[in-house]
């Protein structure tokens, strides 16, 4: 009797080790060759955007996202029945032409309406990303130059809070619609494009990046980053970095977008303008606006 309790227990053992085993086996393969969890490694990374790029690429290996299907259709398609909008897509330019796309964030300011005498004197366009809070009385003029000068208006969003417009899809989509009606009110024009505040590929959008931009399009807006990055509002930029990091970064295209700002606090980006305007047509650059351009995002 001893020896088959024994010989019982040995096998049961024996199935216990081999389900442990297979268990560890199959979890193992479903994980990423040498993947590791980003926040165990954070310091490795140099900046926040490296660190974006590390727990994106993650995401995508494990198979996550945030994209709504489209059958499921959630509560937040029902809300701001008038937030529709429609994008044209431009015709191709030549990829051989060159054009320089001119873009500011974080107006207007009394700084805005310096960018337009300039871009007035010297005959060029650009495009201006909003923040809607700061379209008061005294800057509502320089809407309507925008409008009349030839230049294109996008959306900044509202408050350029991040906990704000980034904890849900609804919270944007409040925020979105107040500069929207603002704009409107002010030059009696439907903005079609926007740029998300730090881009569209940001730490504090991750976890609703999919679903929103979908949602957008859905609503017909269209988003546009950068391909320049100017850095004029990064720490203490000074004339030398801000004319560096543009060289910089605009070889070998054609036809860059290049963020720069007009916030009340880029007083050195303005005075600079005129140099930028300068050394870009030297390199045989013409300027247009992005509404004539393609969409671009990110590609990570």
């Amino acid at each position: 009797m001893k020896s088959k309790l024994c010989f019982g227990m040995a096998i049961f053992i024996c199935i216990m080790s081999a389900v442990i085993i297979t268990h560890r086996v199959e979890h193992k393969a479903s994980q990423p060759s040498g993947a590791q969890p980003v926040e165990a490694s954070w310091k490795k990374y140099k900046n926040i955007e490296e660190l974006v790029l590390a727990e994106n690429e993650q995401a995508r290996k494990a198979g996550d996202s945030s994209q709504t299907a489209a059958d499921k259709m959630p509560d937040y398609t029902k809300m701001f029945p008038d937030l529709y909008t429609e994008y044209v897509m431009p015709k191709a330019v030549d990829k051989e032409k060159k054009i320089a796309y001119l873009t500011f964030d974080d107006g207007p300011s009394d700084n805005t309406y310096r960018v337009l005498d300039i871009l007035q004197e010297y005959d060029a366009t650009a495009t201006f990303f909003l923040i809607g809070s700061e379209i008061d009385r005294k800057h509502e003029g320089c809407l309507i130059r925008m409008a009349n000068e030839g230049h294109t208006i996008g959306i900044h969003t509202y408050s350029h809070v991040c906990n704000e417009i980034y904890c849900s899809i609804e919270r944007y989509l409040d925020d979105f619609n107040l500069v929207y009606d603002r704009i409107y009110d002010v030059t009696g024009k439907r903005v079609n494009i926007y740029r998300f505040p730090w881009g569209s590929n940001n730490r504090y959008s991750k976890n609703i990046k999919d679903a929103l931009i979908e949602e957008m399009e859905r609503r017909g807006f269209t988003c546009y980053d950068w391909t320049v990055d100017s850095k004029d509002s990064n720490g203490k930029p000074s004339a030398y970095t801000i004319l560096r990091n543009i060289k910089k970064d605009i070889k070998r295209q054609n036809q860059p977008i290049i963020l720069l700002h007009d916030s009340g606090a880029n007083g050195l980006m303005v005075r600079l303008l005129p140099d930028i305007i300068k050394m870009l047509r030297q390199m045989g650059y013409e300027f247009d606006t992005l509404d004539h351009r393609e969409p671009y995002q990110f590609p990570w």
